[in-house]
């Protein structure tokens, strides 16, 4: 029964990777396993019993729902990319009243950390590139890159990877080798590759951060997850009219419910 409520998390964890502005790590605080995720990948050498029996149905759960809600979610975001964006928008603002508990602001510094990692994903766009899904030496580094970012997006909580890559110009690139992986075995490789080694080494690195200062951590964290909605936020609101406000409150009600009712 254990193993079957890991599971389950894993996929709406998975869910919540892949939709944009949502941050599948942050899902997984609110679920409660984030910490235990955590400490099991660095000391897996230690006890990996314990840490395969906790990451082996985790992850098979975000694995299957990565995969098969890649197909879902690129038909929804072609066809009807207004109302799922909103759904994604009320999703996230449904994490954020359950994050703001753990986290105070004490000190002059608390408020700089947010102000900096606020403004950080607005420099993101800056350094937007194209990548080829043919084969040069360059697009294979660049993948590799994208599946260290992803482990990276998918580790710290509140960064969602989906918005990081929108604001790069490589979402439709991460989610073909999401959605089709053996189309194209050299430059899923490399993304595996990049995967693999950043969930070790941003693993080891976040845990560092716990220990030194737990609640700084989750300042710049906060950070992050503001300037995620604001981001979200600012690519629908232009799009929102008097014709289609029942909806978009309609598609953000149920959004920030389905969130809020998974966070009890």
């Amino acid at each position: 029964m254990k193993n079957l409520f890991l599971f389950l998390k894993g996929l709406f964890i998975g869910i919540g990777k892949i939709i944009p502005g949502v941050s599948g790590s942050l899902l997984a605080v609110m679920l409660g396993v984030y910490e235990q995720a955590i400490y099991s990948i660095n000391h897996l050498k230690e006890d990996y019993r314990k840490s395969l029996s906790f990451l082996i149905p985790l992850g098979c759960g975000i694995v299957l729902s990565v995969v098969f809600f890649s197909h879902i979610l690129l038909y929804f975001l072609t066809h009807y990319s207004f109302f799922t964006m909103t759904l994604f928008l009320g999703l996230i603002l449904g994490t954020v009243p359950s994050f703001q508990r753990d986290i105070s602001f004490s000190r002059g510094r608390d408020f700089f950390l947010f102000g900096i990692s606020f403004l950080i994903p607005f420099l993101i766009p800056i350094f937007s590139f194209s990548v080829s899904s043919s084969f040069s030496l360059f697009s294979f580094f660049l993948y590799f890159f994208l599946g260290f970012l992803d482990a990276a997006t998918m580790i710290i909580p509140g960064i969602s990877g989906t918005s990081i890559y929108l604001m790069l110009g490589v979402y439709e690139n991460v989610l073909f080798v999401y959605s089709q992986p053996l189309q194209n075995i050299m430059i899923t490789s490399c993304f595996l590759s990049g995967l693999l080694i950043g969930i070790f080494l941003v693993s080891f690195l976040v845990e560092f951060c716990l220990k030194k200062n737990r609640n700084s951590f989750f300042i710049c964290i906060d950070g992050l997850l503001w300037s995620s909605i604001c981001y979200l936020f600012q690519s629908i609101f232009g799009l929102i009219t008097f014709s289609n406000l029942f909806f978009f409150c309609m598609a953000f009600g149920v959004g920030f419910a389905i969130t809020k009712l998974c966070s009890k």
